[in-house]
């Protein structure tokens, strides 16, 4: 037995999606256009020709999606709900027996499915797309070098074995200029440390070597730490249970990532010392921003039922214009008192929902 819509659902889904279309085109457009007078005059000076500028465009196109989708289906939800209500067309369906309720329902529906397809798009399109575009926007068209991702020049690293520091690391070569390693005792206590020159990896052996090496040993008695023995080498091996690889953290933008890279990141970053607040707060939005598409036809339907006696197109899209504006505005102050700690993460990421959320079935409430 198949499921097949009532007919006022497949009505309203009709007249919304022929609407959210039609938005989505146009918020793009006016993106793509902008973005493209903003990089043809790089692209004119470094004689880069028309193709990288398009592909560069082309690869911002799921970027743009991303983030227009829940401002789209805002805006048809409310032009198209708002016609309906300026034809009395509402009127009829309650006429009927319909609650607004019942005609919510499958525009929030939609909204589920639009979720989904937000959330694929950011999390598994958006950061290979972007990455393309940024290497297209700085080597094609301003002709500049690729930016180095890893932190290279020194780092601090924290492992299972102890803490290490190194300067100057050449993953061409896989070599350390200089690495400073402590070991501590199961108490925690310090008893060794090592001052490398020349440390290198071989890969196809797993094994480290150090060109020259100072080791000195410690023991801790009667409240005291004393070195316990001193010796130079030369093209010593040093047992490190890490390969060169683990100390590389990219240096890449949160929306680069996908989930499984951003948890990945988060880890590595703990380990080496490196600030990450940014990444665990970008976690947490990925996973809730989708949801901002059910929340737009949320406070899409009572506000374009209030406007049927007045206003008409002009005045939906400015309400859905300020709506939509208030509420990222909302998420980006949130997302950003999450980066400087001073909310947690999941709660700046969920805060500016549970307001305007608050907010929608409010105003719903005075409709029903």
């Amino acid at each position: 037995m198949s499921f097949r819509l009532p007919i006022y659902s497949r009505y309203l889904l009709r007249e919304m999606l022929s609407y959210f279309f039609l938005s989505l085109v146009a918020l793009s457009s006016i993106y793509l256009l902008v973005d493209f007078f903003a990089k043809v005059d790089n692209a004119m000076e470094n004689h880069a020709g028309w193709m990288p500028l398009f592909l560069f465009l082309a690869n911002q196109l799921p970027f743009i999606l991303g983030k227009f989708i829940p401002m789209a289906l805002l805006l048809a939800t409310m032009l198209s709900l708002g016609g309906m209500a300026q034809h009395n067309e509402i009127v009829a369906f309650q006429a009927g027996g319909l609650s607004l309720f019942r005609l919510t329902l499958p525009l929030a529906g939609a909204g589920l499915v639009l979720a989904l397809a937000t959330f694929i798009i950011n999390n598994n399109i958006v950061p290979i797309t972007s990455l393309k575009a940024d290497h297209l926007k700085t080597v094609a068209i301003r002709g500049d070098k690729e930016k180095n991702l890893y932190n290279l020049k020194s780092l601090w690293y924290t492992s299972r074995d102890g803490i290490y520091y190194f300067e100057n690391l050449d993953p061409a070569h896989n070599r350390i200029a200089k690495a400073r390693l402590y070991r501590f005792s199961a108490d925690r206590r310090l008893r060794q440390r090592l001052d490398l020159e020349g440390l290198t990896y071989f890969p196809e052996k797993k094994q480290w070597v150090a060109a020259r090496a100072r080791i000195r040993d410690f023991a801790f008695n009667h409240g005291f730490t004393n070195i316990t023995g001193f010796r130079r080498g030369q093209n010593l091996e040093i047992k490190i249970s890490e390969s060169f690889k683990d100390f590389l953290v990219p240096r890449k933008e949160p929306d680069r990532m996908p989930l499984k890279e951003l948890k990945s990141y988060i880890s590595k970053a703990k380990s080496a010392g490196l600030p990450y607040m940014e990444y665990t707060v970008e976690i947490y939005n990925r996973i809730i921003y989708p949801f901002s598409c059910v929340l737009m036809v949320l406070l899409a339907v009572p506000f374009s039922l209030s406007s049927r006696r007045s206003g008409g197109t002009a005045r939906g899209i400015a309400l859905s214009l300020a709506l939509g504006f208030s509420f990222w505005v909302a998420l980006s102050i949130s997302l950003a008192l999450g980066q400087g700690r001073i909310l947690s993460p999941l709660f700046a990421a969920l805060l500016p929902y549970l307001l305007y959320g608050i907010f929608a079935l409010y105003m719903l409430r005075q409709k029903i």
